[in-house]
This record gives structure tokens, C-alpha cells and sequence, in this order.
């Protein structure tokens, strides 16, 4: 079976270097918490369906992953994967990923690693280039966990899309 690999950039958060605020601490803003409820009603309209929820430590990711969790709903835990912070490896992340029983992960992270992480799956060289807007949403399905081995692209949707798809009625 192939792995479904759901990677999804934070939310917008309060901006670096913001008074008060650790770079790990900085949290969603109100209108980013208020954008990704939409997002994710959208990706619920959309029926993303996945078997594992995990998050970057950092505020951010986790305070966008608790919004996925509640409005999507997802009956799941929410775990905390330290490969997603800034820093973290694809190869960590794959083989952590190959070790489980679930197929089918949502990851939520942070730009750049989620991008270049994306690029190097579908096996793109360095002229390559990609950027997840906050809330963005990729699918990648994964022949094996071995780094781009049989990786397909299944969509890329930029977090407007997701939104109108949360606002549509029915």
C-alpha cells in the first residue's frame, strides 16, 4: 500500500521577532485561527481523510493542528513530531513514518522544510521551486517510505481554495 502524505503549512501567526513572543511560542493570530476553520471545512468538504495527526512543537503548528482536529473532526491524538520543527530531516520524518501501521498522515509544519521536503519527494532538482502559503494543503502518495521512491502528486491547494470550499453551503 502506498503512504498518503497530507503536508500542511501553519496558519498565520503573530510575526517573527514580535515583542513578548519566543520564536517557538509565536501563536495564530485571531484571523488565522478564523482563516483556518474555514480551511479546514474545506478540506471536510473536500474529504481529506488521513489515520495520523502530527504536529511541529512549535505554537503555531500545534495550535493549527488542534483546529484541524476539532473541526475536521478527527477522532485521533494529536502527536507532537519533533522532525516537523525547523531543522528536521525527510529522512528522519520517512523513517519514523515507514516504522508505523498507519498509512495516512496529515503533517503539519513550517516553510521552507515543507516545500523542499515536497520538491525532493517528487524527485525535482535545485532549480526547482515551491512555497506553501500559510494554510496551504499538498498530497503526495508514496509508492515506499524511501525518499521519492514512486512519489505522485494528488493535489496542492493554496489555502484561499480551501477557504471558498469551507464557505460554500450544503
Amino acid at each position: 500500500m502506498p503512504l498518503e502524505l497530507y503536508f500542511l503549512r501553519h496558519a498565520p501567526a503573530v510575526e517573527r521577532g514580535s515583542e513578548g513572543f519566543a520564536e517557538e511560542e509565536r501563536p495564530l493570530t485571531e484571523e488565522g485561527r478564523e482563516k483556518m476553520i474555514l480551511a479546514v471545512r474545506g478540506m471536510k468538504k473536500l474529504d481529506v481523510d488521513f489515520e495520523a495527526l502530527l504536529s511541529s512543537p512549535l505554537a503555531r503548528a500545534k495550535q493549527t493542528a488542534e483546529l484541524v482536529k476539532h473541526y475536521l473532526p478527527f477522532k485521533g491524538s494529536l502527536e507532537i513530531e519533533e522532525e516537523l520543527a525547523p531543522g528536521g530531516t525527510l529522512k528522519a520524518l520517512l523513517k519514523k513514518l515507514g516504522a508505523r501501521s498507519e498509512e495516512s498522515f496529515l503533517l503539519v509544519g513550517h516553510e521552507p522544510t515543507l516545500s523542499s521536503w515536497i520538491l525532493s519527494l517528487l524527485g525535482c532538482g535545485p532549480a526547482s521551486a515551491l512555497r506553501m502559503k500559510k494554510g496551504s494543503l499538498c498530497h503526495l502518495s508514496l509508492e515506499s517510505p524511501e525518499e521519492g521512491a514512486g512519489s505522485e502528486l494528488i493535489a496542492l491547494l493554496p489555502p484561499r481554495f480551501l477557504r471558498l470550499s469551507g464557505r460554500k453551503s450544503g
